[in-house]
């Protein structure tokens, strides 16, 4: 691990250990096994006070920064977030170990009376629908991960003190979905039958009052609500006219009408892949895809190794195409984690080139940035910037850059401009599953339809938790100016991003596009897009702005004409 470069990181550090043993055990520190954060209005108190004392001495604008995130993170009321990290505990718990019923049991027994203490925290306010929403949404998630512990826990005797504690997580679970009751709704439900649920009944989040905080203290924003609005339809201008001359010639080869709703119909109709197939194709294609990216993309560290799975059925509510996940991130031997979602209420018949496109942002944007930072392998991280934090946002904008970034390769190798071993072993991989002409054309329009949803996400973010709309308007909006499937646009703005917080769905085009702007002056002092992307890949996950002032700091310093 990473030595701490001061008296207050090292401080900052023993804080983070203490609000989150649970990310920390699943990192690699064997001390936090067993332990979660219990909320109690105590435990917060003391936790503010120590985080306050640390910030006062705090000289480095890193460590102040990441402490203001830990304390946000106390203060701001989003009552869906702990289940739904308390699932991707349970999962990296089960990735590191599988289910070891002594520290599984303590988890679930520490889980329990954080459950507990969350709910009595916010026993007194009234929560509008939408918020509720999200709490049944994620404590579903969590509901599912329980039965699949239990279940592994029945199968062995001796297991009845682990089974005990699982059962008092389970009725916590209870206690907490009974305070966010939203009759009527259900989280299993199709997109059609939430859609008509929130039109009758609403979708307010009732974050209003603490967006602003949110941007500034957990994203490392400096522009105010307004302004992410404004950033994001300067996107959409910019970016649609593009979109719709891609969806027309697209329409064309498919012989359906010029919209890019009926576009995603038609692939996914002539071309898409059942989910039994979508985990085969991902491993056909992923070892040449990687070399061609490391070719011309981004530079991966020869330790690297990614280990691909479907997503898990409590992570579908939250996990529409796919994830990626860090085990053992602060040890030696780190493993990165690749999710694929095959279901098909969220993952509808994908076609090839829609595949391509989720493995190189999961794979040559996430994983190799962590597996990148864990070897320090064209650049070094400090301690601060490899622990679990709101900041990882960062690799949301790198792994968005990435599929535009991968479009020129693509059709350097449809063209024949490239036409080394690695492209050829590329175009060979992907002929049984159509040819690599139609993988490049679906790529294109998909690399294209992303980057206006995750514009759209910029848009939504803004005016959903700033009040001005609801999902329901904002779905229709985004249906009628730019001809986004409906569902698409829900599954991208609401349950996949909002449970994490207002302002995280805007980080993918935000960040993205600073990166995009520093590529863009590299790219004219003569600078390799692979070494710059190999130097971001290799540094962490730093507050936003320091994370842009380091790329910059290097294209500086590496000159060229």
């Amino acid at each position: 691990m990473i030595a701490a470069g001061s008296r207050v990181e090292q401080e900052a550090f023993e804080i983070w250990k203490t609000l989150w043993p649970d990310q920390a055990y699943v990192a690699g520190l064997d001390e936090a096994v067993g332990k979660f954060f219990v909320p109690t209005s105590a435990n917060v108190r003391r936790m503010r006070q120590r985080i306050a004392k640390a910030r006062g001495s705090a000289k480095d604008v890193t460590v102040r920064k990441f402490l203001a995130s830990l304390d946000a993170g106390l203060t701001l009321p989003e009552p869906a977030r702990t289940p739904e990290t308390m699932v991707a505990s349970i999962f990296g718990y089960m990735i590191k170990e599988e289910v070891v019923p002594e520290h599984m049991g303590a988890l679930a027994a520490a889980a329990a009376k954080a459950l507990d203490a969350e709910r009595l925290r916010y026993a007194r306010k009234r929560w509008p629908p939408g918020m509720r929403a999200l709490v049944q949404l994620s404590a579903s998630g969590l509901e599912e991960i329980v039965d699949i512990i239990e279940k592994e826990l029945q199968l062995a005797s001796g297991n009845e003190h682990a089974l005990t504690s699982v059962a008092k997580l389970r009725a916590a679970l209870a206690r907490y979905r009974k305070s966010f009751d939203l009759p009527g709704f259900r989280p299993e439900a199709d997109f059609d039958a939430t859609y008509a649920y929130f039109k009758e009944h609403g979708a307010d989040l009732g974050r209003k009052g603490t967006y602003a905080k949110s941007l500034r203290d957990l994203w490392d924003y400096k522009e105010t609500p307004a302004q992410v609005e404004a950033a994001g339809l300067r996107m959409m201008r910019r970016e649609s006219p593009r979109f719709r001359t891609v969806a027309v010639a697209m329409a064309g080869e498919l012989h359906c009408d010029p919209t890019p709703e009926a576009v995603q119909l038609a692939l996914r109709s002539k071309h898409g892949l059942r989910p039994d197939q979508i985990l085969a194709f991902l491993n056909a294609v992923r070892d040449p895809c990687r070399r061609v990216a490391d070719k011309h993309v981004v530079g991966i560290n020869p330790k690297y190794h990614t280990i691909v799975i479907e997503t898990p059925p409590y992570f579908v509510n939250t996990t529409p195409s796919g994830a990626e996940y860090s085990v053992e991130s602060l040890t030696d031997h780190s493993k990165e984690i690749f999710m694929a979602t095959t279901d098909p209420k969220s993952a509808a018949r994908p076609p090839p080139g829609e595949l391509l496109s989720l493995l190189v942002h999961e794979e040559y944007g996430h994983a190799v940035h962590g597996s990148n930072t864990s070897n320090a392998f064209a650049g070094k991280a400090a301690l601060v910037d490899t622990l679990s934090s709101s900041f990882g946002c960062v690799s949301e904008g790198i792994a968005f850059q990435r599929e535009l970034e991968f479009l020129p390769v693509m059709n350097g190798i449809a063209s024949g401009r490239y036409d080394g071993p690695e492209e050829r072993a590329l175009s060979e991989a992907l002929e049984p599953w159509g040819g690599f002409t139609a993988a490049a054309r679906q790529f294109e329009f998909l690399t294209y339809l992303w980057r206006v949803v995750r514009f759209l996400r910029v848009i939504g973010d803004a005016r959903i938790n700033s009040g001005k709309q609801d999902i329901v308007e904002f779905v229709d909006w985004s249906h009628k100016q730019y001809g986004v499937e409906r569902a698409t646009v829900y599954n991208n703005v609401f349950p996949a991003h909002q449970i994490l917080g207002a302002g995280y769905a805007s980080t993918y085009a935000m960040i993205g596009e600073r990166i995009r702007e520093i590529q863009e002056r590299a790219a004219k002092r003569g600078i390799p897009l692979r070494d710059l992307n190999a130097f971001a890949c290799s540094i962490g996950w730093p507050p936003k702005s320091v994370f842009e002032a380091r790329l910059e700091e290097w294209v500086r310093a590496r000159g060229g004409r």
